[in-house]
């Protein structure tokens, strides 16, 4: 038997409860989404808000925050609004939903959505249960609320959020019109800060990458100033706070100290003051004041700029005849008056500027900075006639400067004049007006001799009892002689020469220098350098040194013999002292035996002085021997002397006396130090010894007494002579006397 299918309808009551449902789930859907998007608008609104007031970032961090609202918003609205509504609600599933949360319905609605979404003919033997299943879910849904499925709790406090954040937005725009819309500019990426009632500022940060640092060289103390502004309705905070980070990762706070208490209409601000103490390491910090913040704020540790090298290049004045020079500079610098310098320093780190200051002139040096190269720096020196101290500065391109400035010592070696060095050789302090006036010692100059010449001048005449008065006498102008050698530039001079008094001027052939008895003669030797430097305006020609001056009394032939011979009458006094010393050593000596009654502590005693005796007279004896050596000099410069005079004089004194002085003395010496060798031992030991000593002391005493006869010949020699110098003036008396008497008498003749 066949079977006919009927296509099974869902009954409308089961209809339309399921289609009120579906819209009721999408209306609850978009409430809470639309409330989500508003609690995360309303949440990043206030947010927002308060991390640019309390913080102002950049436009760029704002333009993040920006961002990040936008994805939070996204996320809200796909999450909880757009996600839910593009889901599908089939019938099914939300028959399920009913049946889940009304157990009464016993499966009934889910079988009836079921059969009508097949949309296909079931059984006949089925129908009837159908019809029953369906007709059984209309009934129970008739009386179901609908609601009781939703959860409101949660919505309403999501809503109940989301009104309350719109409605202080709303409340914000309405009392705080002019912050609202100052917020609004800001979240345009204006960069104007907020407005505040307290106004802090910091002098001397540097804007880097939205960090405001200042540089601070290591170890260094650093001070903080801050101004907090009391104009324009700002106001002075109770309390200004640092709020630092360290490297290592620690932090702290401290307060700042107040200066002063600030007057409104008096000052612009009041202002406090903080001291970071020894700067070691980089530290970044806040500063806090009522609702000011200044942040981003850095000390940056950096090392000072310091001095890696330094040297002069000295161009040397041209007279100095010196090649330039690079002279390194450490410490003092002693450098030629007139040298000219370039200066080159060279420092560890790149520079900003460099200043060298000159303190005694308070004038700045032109410093400049290589144009290829900022750690140079160079500037030029003139090296004067005093000591020049200058100052460095300098400045990185951090602005950090060295701590004290940096002292180049610059001495001045000014040109000294020559150095005449000489002594009149073999003349005295009376002179003949024929004589010659040797001169022995040395010019010298640190950097060259130009010329070198005699200076003299001569006294005018006698007084009234013909002797020589310096503080009455006129003189002549001064005159000059070149000297026979000239240096050439070189730096010494040791061939001085003679002063011929004698030399004739070669045009007239008449004496260069007439001298007079009773005439003083001023002399001295005189030299010149090749100093050229101009000073104070005036051209200099060198720098003039000068010996000491010789005053020479002009006296005749008869009255230098006569005070040579006094000289020689003094020397051979002086010598027979000498030789009754000698007597007496060598008594001395024979007081030495070999007794047992003579200890040999008080040989040795006598040895001893015997031996110092022997050294006194040997310096003593060749000091006589310069002074007779020192006669005949006189004799020979002044030309007054005689081929038997100075015979006598040298060969028979001089000569022996220094043979006595210069080697049977020093023979006898040494005999006396051997012999307190032995003494003491056995009388063989030292017998011969000493007898060896009192022959040499018996020889030396023989020389001695030949050379005090001599003296005495000479003596006699010289009383002869000065008797005939006697006689001869005399006759001279008588002639003069002659001659006035003849005058006399052809006067009267003449008169009558």
């Amino acid at each position: 038997m066949s079977t006919a299918t009927i296509p099974f309808t869902m009954p409308k009551p089961v209809s339309r409860k399921v289609r009120l449902l579906r819209w009721l789930v999408r209306l609850y859907v978009c409430l809470d989404g639309l409330a989500a998007i508003v609690l995360v608008l309303g949440a990043a609104f206030w947010l927002g808000l308060a991390i640019d007031w309390t913080f102002e970032p950049s436009p760029l961090v704002r333009g993040v925050l920006w961002g990040l609202t936008t994805l939070a918003a996204t996320y809200a609205a796909v999450r909880y609004l757009w996600g839910p509504l593009v889901v599908k609600l089939s019938n099914t599933n939300l028959a399920l939903l009913l049946e889940r949360n009304f157990p009464v319905l016993n499966q009934s609605v889910i079988t009836t959505v079921e059969a009508a979404d097949r949309n296909r003919a079931t059984p006949v033997g089925n129908e009837r249960l159908l019809q029953n299943t369906s007709q059984e879910a209309a009934t129970a849904l008739y009386g179901l609320r609908l609601r009781q499925i939703f959860q409101f709790r949660p919505l309403l406090w999501k809503s109940g959020l989301a009104l309350a954040l719109l409605s202080s937005i709303g409340a914000f725009a309405a009392l705080q019109t002019d912050a609202f819309g100052f917020w609004v500019q800001r979240m345009q990426l204006n960069n104007q800060p907020w407005p505040r009632q307290v106004e802090l500022s910091v002098v001397g940060f540097m804007e880097v990458e939205g960090q405001r640092i200042v540089y601070v060289a290591r170890d260094d103390d650093f001070e903080l100033e801050v101004n907090a502004s009391i104009r324009e309705g700002h106001v002075d905070p109770e309390l200004v706070e640092i709020r630092y980070r360290l490297e290592d990762g620690r932090r702290g706070r401290d307060s700042m100290t107040r200066i002063g208490v600030a007057v409104p209409g008096r000052d612009d601000g009041q202002l406090y003051r903080y001291q970071f103490k020894k700067v070691a390491a980089d530290l970044k910090f806040d500063l806090v004041g009522g609702d000011a913040r200044l942040r981003n704020l850095q000390l940056r540790v950096v090392e000072r700029p310091q001095i890696f090298r330094m040297v002069l290049e000295c161009e040397f004045p041209e007279y100095l005849g010196r090649t330039p020079q690079t002279i390194p500079v450490s410490g003092r610098v002693e450098l030629p008056e007139g040298t000219q310098a370039i200066c080159r320093i060279e420092a560890n780190k790149p520079l900003q500027s460099v200043r060298v200051h000159d303190p005694a002139q308070q004038v700045d040096l032109p410093a400049k900075l290589e144009a290829d190269n900022n750690q140079r720096v160079s500037f030029p020196v003139a090296i004067g006639q005093e000591d020049r101290v200058l100052l460095v500065t300098m400045l990185d391109q951090e602005g950090v400067g060295n701590r004290e400035p940096y002292r180049i010592v610059l001495s001045s070696l000014l040109d000294q004049p020559p150095e005449v060095s000489v002594q009149l050789r073999g003349i005295g302090s009376a002179i003949t007006p024929q004589a010659k006036i040797p001169f022995a010692g040395q010019v010298t100059d640190d950097y060259g001799l130009q010329a070198a010449w005699f200076a003299y001048q001569i006294d005018k005449g006698q007084n009234d009892k013909g002797q020589i008065d310096n503080g009455q006498l006129d003189k002549s102008p001064p005159a000059e002689r070149a000297l026979a050698s000239q240096p050439r530039g070189g730096r010494e001079l040791r061939d001085i020469g003679v002063f011929d008094l004698a030399a004739t001027n070669p045009e007239t052939q008449s004496p260069a220098v007439a001298l007079k008895p009773g005439q003083q003669l001023t002399l001295s030797v005189k030299a010149r350098d090749a100093y050229d430097l101009p000073n104070q305006g005036i051209e200099k020609q060198g720098h003039i040194g000068s010996s000491q001056r010789f005053m020479l009394e002009v006296v005749t032939n008869s009255e230098l013999r006569a005070l040579l011979e006094k000289k020689e009458l003094a020397l051979r006094q002086r010598f027979e002292s000498i030789y009754e010393k000698m007597i007496g050593t060598r008594e001395l000596l024979d007081r030495i035996n070999t007794n047992a009654e003579n200890s040999p502590e008080r040989n040795r005693s006598r040895l001893s002085g015997a031996l110092q005796n022997v050294v006194q007279i040997s310096y003593e004896t060749l000091g006589v021997a310069d002074g007779f050596e020192a006669i005949v000099g006189e004799l020979v410069n002044n030309r007054v002397d005689s081929e038997e005079l100075t015979r006598r004089l040298q060969e028979g004194i001089t000569d022996p006396l220094r043979e006595i002085g210069g080697v049977l003395m020093p023979q006898l010496e040494k005999q006396l130090q051997e012999l307190l060798t032995v003494v003491g031992e056995e009388e063989e030991t030292y017998q011969k010894p000493l007898a060896m000593t009192k022959a040499q002391g018996d020889l030396v005493l023989d020389a001695m007494k030949q050379v005090l006869d001599r003296m005495l010949e000479l003596e006699s020699y010289n009383e002869l002579v000065e008797l005939l110098r006697g006689i001869v003036a005399d006759h001279q008396k008588i002639q003069q006397e002659t001659k006035q008497k003849r005058r006399e008498k052809l006067r009267s003749l003449l008169e009558d």
